[in-house]
Parts: C-alpha cells; sequence; structure tokens
C-alpha cells in the first residue's frame, strides 16, 4: 500500500496547537502518512485577499485527505 498523503492546514490561533496535537498522536499510534502544509485563514486573507487560495485547493484537488485546525473570522471593519 502507498504511504498517505495528507493535506495540513492548520489555519488560525488554537488551531494551529490543535493541529500539531493531532499529528502526535497520529504519530504515537503508528499512523504512518507524510503530510503536506497548505495556507488557509485569516493570514492569507491580509496577505493575499483570500483566506483559502488557489493553491490550497489544488493541494486538496489532488490528495483528497486533510486534516484542518481553525479559522478565526474577524470584524468586518479589519477585513
Amino acid at each position: 500500500m502507498s504511504k498517505r498523503i495528507i493535506v495540513t492546514m492548520p489555519g488560525d490561533g488554537i488551531g494551529k496547537t490543535v493541529l500539531e496535537e493531532a499529528l502526535r498522536v497520529l504519530d504515537a499510534v503508528g499512523f504512518e502518512a507524510e503530510y503536506v502544509h497548505a495556507d488557509i485563514g485569516w493570514e492569507f486573507w491580509c496577505k493575499e485577499g483570500n483566506p483559502l487560495p488557489q493553491r490550497t485547493l489544488d493541494l486538496l484537488e489532488k490528495h483528497k485527505i486533510s486534516l484542518f485546525g481553525a479559522i478565526t473570522s474577524k470584524p468586518k471593519s479589519e477585513a
């Protein structure tokens, strides 16, 4: 069986911690996978004007499996 490739999307705030801990659990139970980072969230809205960049959608389409942390939504005045 080929190794699973999982797209990881930590997102914002607590999402980074949650995803890191989820990966620790998977490693601890011997789950074998390769993890590919993808961009999502407020940081990318601020930098690029899009919280879900096309490159992330492309990775999701290609690999079909993902782990997602969390994203935040800021007040409309900050968006």
